[in-house]
């Protein structure tokens, strides 16, 4: 019965001009419409017609998919957007590092920082990776040079495949070495494993399987990996 009401939810969205795409850079944590992701919940429909029928099939939509620790409203009894969510971010613990002491996560540490809420979450927290440790966050180090960028990004079956930029193994503060490539795949597998969606990552450098010298990511890894 949900899977009927989902479908026709997702039929509903696609008549008055929303685009259902299929699994990209949208890692939800929670339940799909028809399963696949729905982007950008609050945009408006294309088309002129944007009448009640429209509203009330968006606003079960948002229960169905509605992320946990949003700082708002997700939809449940009300029709206001979520503003923030909470993401949780590994960096590399430095204290974990000197003293060769790991945690439970490793040489990674978790950080949370509430953001405007997105439905691509992944790609928003690969994002705050990039830019690093902030203030106040504690010892904590980078694991990805600022200068990388994302290429491309994707979610097949529980698999994410994240591409990045050749920046990652050429840029200042490049993750090298045996224990730079560990803290790496740490901070990336820990970060996007997070969703329910994301059950292991490869990671790609221009299209191809990363490679530093010491680690050839050539299968997905997840948390039971590391």
């Amino acid at each position: 019965m949900v899977e009927g009401m989902a479908r026709s939810i997702s039929v509903a969205l696609l008549d008055c001009g929303f685009r259902v795409p299929a699994e990209d850079d949208t890692a939800f944590p929670g339940d799909t419409v028809d399963g696949e992701a729905i982007d950008n919940p609050g945009e408006e429909p294309m088309g002129e017609d944007n009448g009640t029928d429209t509203e009330e099939a968006l606003e079960k939509v948002e229960e169905t998919q509605a992320p946990p620790q949003t700082g708002q409203s997700s939809g449940q009894g009300g029709t206001e957007a979520p503003g923030t969510l909470k993401l949780t971010l590994y960096f590399s613990d430095l204290e974990a590092i000197e003293t060769g002491a790991t945690g439970q996560t490793g040489y990674v540490k978790a950080v949370t920082r509430e953001l405007p809420y997105t439905w691509a979450v992944l790609r928003l927290a690969l994002q705050e990776l990039i830019k690093g440790p902030q203030p106040g966050e504690g010892a904590l180090g980078r694991t990805l040079p600022a200068e990388t960028r994302i290429l491309g990004l994707t979610i097949d079956q529980g698999v994410a495949v994240i591409n990045f930029s050749s920046d990652l193994l050429t840029a200042a503060g490049s993750p090298g070495g045996s224990l730079g490539g560990t803290v790496f795949r740490e901070s990336i597998v820990y970060t996007a494993t997070q969703f329910s969606t994301v059950d292991a990552v490869l990671v790609q450098v221009d299209g191809e399987p990363y490679s530093d010298g010491h680690y050839f990511w050539d299968k997905p890894v997840g948390r039971y990996d590391l």
